[in-house]
C-alpha cells in the first residue's frame, strides 16, 4: 500500500509538472517567446507556468478556502492550457525521440539518470525529516491551514517563507505531505535538466548528461531533493533557466526576453532572503547583453511582480520587508535583541570573513569543520576544474552570463552570509562551466588533464551514487513498505518521542488551551501550541518576561494551559519559570523519560530525555 501512494504521489507531482508546462506554453506563445531547443522551451514553460502558480497560490492564503481555492487554481491552470496540449505533448515526444536515437553512450546516460530520479523520486515519497523543514518549512504552511493567514511572532522563522514554500501550502492543502515532498523534488529534477542545457552549449550531448548526473549525486543536492524538505531548491531552477534565458537575449523578441529573464529572477528573490543576490547578478548579467533601458526597465518590473509577495507581507505585518533584520534600523524600539542575535548566527550573518575566505567561495571551497553535514557538500568538482574551465571561457554570451551569476552570486553570498549550502542556488550552473572545462581538455587531447578530470569526475560519481544508496535507504524502505511510517520516525526524526508523548497525552484533554513548548521539530505535533524558545520565537523576549507575574500575565493573555519542560527551560528564561513551578503556579501533571538524538542528528548518538508536562493552575 505504501508504494501504492508513493507512487500515485509521484504521478500526481509529473501531472503538476505537465499542467505548470501547459500554462507557461501558453503564456509564451501570448508574448511571441520561442526558444529553438524543445528541452530549453519546455523548461521555460515549466518556470513561467510555477512562478504564476505560485503567485496565485500567494492570494488564495487570504481566503478561509485554502483548500478549495488551491483546487480550484489547478482547475483554472488546467483551462487555461488545454488549447496547449497537443503542441506541448508533440515537444516532449521529439525530446524523447532525439535522445532515443542517440548514440550508446548518450542512452547509456539517459538510463542512468533516469535511474537516478526514479531512485530519488522514491526517497523524497518517505516522511520529511529535514530539522528546518520541521521546524518551519512545513510547520508554517500547515499553521496557515489549521489557524489562517496572520503573522507568528511565536515562530520568527515564518516571516522566512517565500514562494517557495506555496508550494509546500498547495500540497499540504490537497492533503498529502508526500505530494509537498513530491513538488520539492520536481524542483531538483527541473534543476538537472537545466543544468544540462547549460552545458550543452558548449558539451556534447553526452557531456550534457553527465553534468545532470553530477548535480543529482552531489550530497547536498540528494539531500534537499529527497528528505530535507526544503523549497531552496527552486531556487537552483530558476536562476539556471534564467541564466539560459539571458544568454539567449538575441533568440527572443526583446520585449518578451525582458518580461521572462525579469519574471526568472523575481523567483529567484521571491523564494528566500539570499535569493536577492542571485536575482542581482542576474539583473547585472541581463543588463549587460540588454544595453537598453527600456529593456532594463521592464526586466526589473517583471521581476517585482514574481517576487515581490512575501517582501510585501512582511513590510505589512512588520514594517520591515526582510524582517527581522531590517528592524534595529527601522524600528529599534520594537527589537528582540535576543532573538535577533540568534537569527543572525543561525543565517551566518555575523562574525567576521577574511578576503581569502570571501575568494575562495566561487569555487565552493568554503567548509565549515565545525558544523558537518549534507547541507556542506557541494562536492570538489568545481575546485577541481577550475582552471580547465578557466581555459574553456570564450567572450560569448552563455559564458558571460553563466560567469556573471557564477561568480558575482557566490561571492554576494560569502559576504553576506559565508553559508555554502546557500550556493545551492549557482551550483548546476557553476557544474555546467566545469563540464565544459573537462570536454575542452578532451578535444584538446591535452591527455595529462584529460586522465586527471575523467578520473577526478569518475570517482565523484562513484561515490555520490554510494553515498546516495546509502544516505536513501532507509527512506526508499519506508516509501516502499518495508518499515512504517512511525518506526521510520522515531529512528530519523530529531525530538519525535516528545511530540509522541505530548501528542498522546494532550491530543486527548478536553476545552480550550495551547501549550508552551520548547521543541524546535514541530511539523509532528498535533496540539495547539505556542513555541517560546526565546531563540526562535520573537514573542519571547527575556527582558521583558524576567517576573513570575509577567509569565503568568502573558500564559492569560495567550490562554496558555500547558507548559511542557524538556529536561530544563532554556537558560535565558529557566529562573522565572522555576519559580512558577515552586509557587505552585505550574502543576505537574506528567513525566516521562524519552530517548532523543544527543547534539547533531548526523552523529547518530541517542540519549534518555525526561520531559514533564504541567499544567497551569486556574
Amino acid at each position: 500500500m505504501a508504494l501504492v501512494t508513493s507512487l500515485a504521489a509521484l504521478l500526481a507531482t509529473a501531472l503538476f509538472a505537465f499542467l505548470a508546462t501547459l500554462l507557461g506554453h501558453r503564456v509564451l506563445r501570448r508574448l511571441g517567446a520561442e526558444l529553438h531547443s524543445h528541452v530549453e522551451h519546455l523548461l521555460l514553460c515549466s518556470a513561467v507556468g510555477v512562478v504564476l502558480i505560485e503567485t496565485l497560490l500567494f492570494f488564495v492564503q487570504f481566503s478561509n478556502h485554502i483548500r478549495m481555492g488551491t483546487i480550484v487554481v489547478v482547475g483554472l491552470v488546467f483551462l487555461a492550457g488545454l488549447r496547449d496540449i497537443r503542441s506541448v505533448l508533440g515537444k516532449i515526444s521529439g525530446v524523447v525521440r532525439k535522445v532515443l536515437s542517440g548514440a550508446r553512450s548518450e542512452l547509456t546516460m539517459a538510463a542512468i539518470v533516469t535511474v537516478i530520479v526514479l531512485l530519488e523520486g522514491l526517497t523524497a515519497m518517505a516522511p520529511v525529516t529535514g530539522s528546518d523543514a520541521l521546524h518551519y518549512h512545513f510547520t508554517t504552511p500547515a499553521l496557515i491551514l489549521r489557524d489562517g493567514f496572520h503573522p507568528d511572532f511565536f515562530l520568527a522563522h515564518s516571516f522566512f517563507t517565500g514562494q517557495g514554500h506555496l508550494l509546500i501550502l498547495a500540497g499540504l492543502a490537497l492533503g498529502s505531505s508526500q505530494l509537498a515532498m513530491g513538488f520539492l523534488f520536481l524542483g531538483g529534477v527541473l534543476s538537472a535538466a537545466a543544468a544540462a542545457c547549460v552545458a550543452r552549449q558548449w558539451a556534447s550531448r553526452e557531456w550534457a548528461w553527465v553534468a545532470a548526473l553530477t548535480f543529482l549525486v552531489t550530497p547536498v543536492v540528494f539531500w534537499q531533493i529527497s528528505t530535507a524538505g526544503a523549497p531552496d531548491i527552486w531556487m537552483a531552477f530558476f536562476a539556471t533557466t534564467g541564466v539560459l534565458v539571458i544568454s539567449k537575449s538575441k533568440e527572443l523578441p526583446p520585449v518578451s526576453g525582458a518580461i521572462l529573464a525579469g519574471a526568472l529572477a523575481g523567483a529567484v528573490a521571491g523564494t528566500k532572503y539570499t535569493g536577492c543576490i542571485i536575482a542581482a547578478t542576474m539583473a547585472a548579467a541581463y543588463v549587460w547583453e540588454a544595453r537598453l533601458t527600456v529593456r532594463t526597465v521592464l526586466f526589473l518590473g517583471s521581476s517585482l511582480a514574481a517576487g515581490i509577495y512575501p517582501y510585501a507581507r512582511n513590510l505589512a505585518w512588520t514594517g520591515d520587508p526582510v524582517f527581522p533584520f531590517f528592524t534595529r534600523w527601522i524600528s529599534p524600539g520594537r527589537v528582540n535583541t535576543f532573538a535577533l542575535a540568534s537569527l543572525l548566527a543561525d543565517t551566518g550573518a555575523v562574525g567576521h570573513r577574511s578576503f581569502w575566505q570571501i575568494v575562495k567561495f566561487p569555487f565552493f571551497a568554503g567548509i565549515d569543520a565545525a558544523h558537518l553535514g549534507f547541507w556542506q557538500f557541494l562536492g570538489p568538482l568545481v575546485l577541481a576544474f577550475a582552471p580547465l574551465s578557466i581555459l574553456a571561457v570564450r567572450n560569448t554570451p552563455p559564458w558571460r552570463a553563466v560567469l556573471t551569476v557564477w561568480v558575482l552570486g557566490a561571492l554576494g553570498i560569502a559576504a553576506s552570509s559565508g553559508m555554502v549550502r546557500f550556493l545551492l542556488p549557482v551550483l548546476p550552473i557553476a557544474l555546467a562551466a566545469s563540464i565544459a572545462g573537462v570536454q575542452h581538455a578532451v578535444a584538446t587531447r591535452w591527455r595529462a588533464a584529460h586522465f586527471v578530470a575523467i578520473a577526478t569526475l569518475a570517482g565523484f560519481l562513484l561515490l555520490g551514487g554510494v553515498g546516495f544508496l546509502a544516505y536513501g535507504r532507509s527512506a526508499l524502505s519506508v516509501a516502499v513498505g518495508r518499515t512504517s511510517r512511525e518506526d521510520y520516525l522515531r529512528q530519523r526524526v530529531q525530538e519525535y518521542g516528545a511530540v509522541e508523548f505530548l501528542n498522546q497525552r494532550l491530543g486527548s484533554k478536553e476545552g480550550h488551551g495551547v501549550a508552551v513548548v520548547f521543541i524546535r521539530h514541530l511539523f509532528y505535533l498535533e496540539v495547539p501550541f505556542l513555541n517560546c524558545d526565546p531563540s526562535s520565537s520573537w514573542a519571547i523576549d527575556p527582558d521583558k518576561l524576567q517576573t513570575a507575574d509577567e509569565w503568568l500575565a502573558f500564559f492569560r493573555r495567550h490562554d496558555v494551559r500547558w507548559v511542557v519542560r524538556s529536561r530544563d527551560y532554556p537558560e535565558a528564561i529557566d529562573a522565572p519559570l522555576r519559580r512558577l513551578e515552586l509557587n505552585g503556579d505550574l502543576e505537574k501533571i506528567a513525566e516521562t523519560q524519552v530517548v532523543d538524538f544527543q547534539g547533531l542528528r548526523i552523529a547518530g548518538e541517542r540519549e534518555s530525555v525526561p520531559l514533564a508536562v504541567l499544567e497551569l493552575r486556574r
